[in-house]
């Protein structure tokens, strides 16, 4: 299995070199957000934000996650699959807009159009970063996340600070940056630049959605899971305290992010892998995944609170309090990530859908029982508890394909500490955090010193 070592460490390598360092601007920008929009209109996009991402998965069908299965393993060799599956976005993308544009002349809504633009644009730069990625092009995946990144992050600097534009230039900035970025795609993969005005291949159509038709509600759950807190907290709290949320959620993202890599990586790697013989290969890999996950928070979560309560505007600086829990339902999500491309190997998409049916629901009844007692602390735990129990029923369900082997008392070791570490950040001053900084970053050098001096001497024969 060195061999797909390599793969995987290459692939996880190129993801976070080409994304780390935009995605780290795109972080650092947060707290510019704080001082120049307020607390109810930084609620009120990421309420719109959040139903773009609910609304992606029904206008794609998901179909350009069949293409991907299709291409990646070298069956999509006349381009049928890239086209149809962009002919299906294309097509669902005109309709949806025209419905939207005339329930907003209706019932209007702020940033309707704004919206719209946004909504398609995000749609069609999804499919074509999967077909990035169904045709063995990571790095031009990476590079159009950066060309993403660099002009949002401009456009939003000038628009906020300058010219003063205000929440709506999130909206802008987003769009053109999607824009540059689908445009970027064309420009430098000549395998994207398909008819997609020919007319519809009707059997290849049906033959991908029977495939990629389960992982709608899927996607819709893992939306659930991650966005729909954020109605909720509308609902029973208001749009200051969405904006709130929204800002603590920035912080975990980061960690998300550099577990997005690894997954990412894994998803292409694990679906291209045609070897039945994996489990002691597997294990090993999801091993070093919850050693070094967990073991991570311990020094993210009082570091946090840190940065929070000393950078953030004083009408965000409540947020510390709200981002542990936060981080150990990233910690979850990855590792549910991880155990999906099981049922991408089986090709099994609708037992998928049926456990982020259970942790969306799980997290979303969770989370309208407690706000009454705990407020927005609510939503942190629920999306936590909500992964957790997602995971569980995955790790289960996806033992005979994958056949990864647990050492229960070795992930108890390391979830245990990462639960008193969440706990005691809600209630722990400054001073104690920064304690529990330096702790954290002990325990966490000498639980992975195997991993961090076998990576030091791999940089050093490079």
């Amino acid at each position: 299995m060195e061999g797909n070592n390599k793969k995987l460490i290459r692939g996880t390598i190129i993801y976070a070199i080409g994304n780390f360092g935009t995605k780290i601007l795109s972080f650092l920008i947060v707290p510019l957000y704080t001082y120049y929009i307020s607390t109810g209109d930084m609620g009120d996009y990421d309420l719109l934000n959040s139903t773009v991402n609910l609304l992606i998965p029904l206008i794609t069908l998901q179909i350009f996650d069949a293409a991907f299965t299709w291409m990646i393993r070298g069956e999509d060799i006349d381009g049928n699959y890239a086209r149809s599956a962009m002919q299906v976005v294309l097509f669902n993308s005109l309709v949806a807009s025209v419905i939207i544009l005339f329930v907003a002349s209706v019932k209007p809504f702020n940033y309707s159009v704004d919206f719209v633009f946004l909504l398609v644009t995000s749609s069609i730069l999804t499919a074509l970063q999967k077909l990035l990625r169904g045709l063995k092009k990571q790095k031009l995946f990476v590079y159009s996340s950066m060309a993403y990144t660099i002009v949002f992050l401009i456009l939003n600097i000038v628009q906020i600070c300058i010219l003063k534009m205000g929440v709506r230039s999130l909206f802008i900035s987003a769009t053109i940056a999607n824009l540059f970025a689908i445009v970027f795609c064309f420009v430098f993969e000549k395998r994207l630049r398909l008819n997609y005005f020919s007319q519809f291949d009707i059997k290849i159509i049906r033959k991908m959605l029977s495939f990629s038709a389960p992982l709608i509600p899927n996607q819709l759950n893992w939306w659930v899971m991650n966005s729909f807190n954020r109605y909720i907290i509308r609902l029973f709290l208001g749009a200051s305290s969405n904006g709130i949320f929204a800002i603590a959620n920035k912080f975990p993202s980061v960690l998300q992010m550099l577990l997005g890599f690894f997954n990412t990586s894994w998803q292409d790697m694990s679906v291209a892998e045609k070897d039945s013989d994996v489990g002691a290969y597997y294990s090993s890999v999801f091993r070093a995944l919850y050693r070094l996950s967990f073991s991570s928070i311990w020094i993210l979560v009082p570091a946090t609170k840190i940065v929070i309560l000393l950078i953030m505007s004083k009408s965000y600086k409540v947020s510390a309090i709200y981002t542990s829990f936060l981080y150990l339902g990233t910690v979850f999500q990855s590792f549910s990530s991880f155990y999906g491309v099981g049922y991408l190997r089986g090709k099994n998409t609708k037992q998928a859908s049926l456990t982020s049916i259970y942790g969306a629901v799980s997290n979303a009844l969770l989370n309208i029982f407690l706000i009454k007692f705990i407020g927005l602390q609510a939503a942190s735990i629920s999306t936590f508890l909500g992964f957790f129990i997602m995971w569980i029923i995955r790790e289960e369900q996806t033992k005979q394909n994958l056949s990864i082997v647990i050492d229960k008392i070795d992930f108890m070791l390391y979830f245990i500490p990462s639960i008193v570490v969440c706990c005691l950040a809600c209630i722990s001053s400054i001073y104690l955090d920064v304690v529990c900084c330096f702790v954290g970053l002990t325990g966490f050098i000498v639980c992975n010193r195997v991993y961090i001096t076998s990576a030091f001497s791999k940089i050093i024969r490079k």
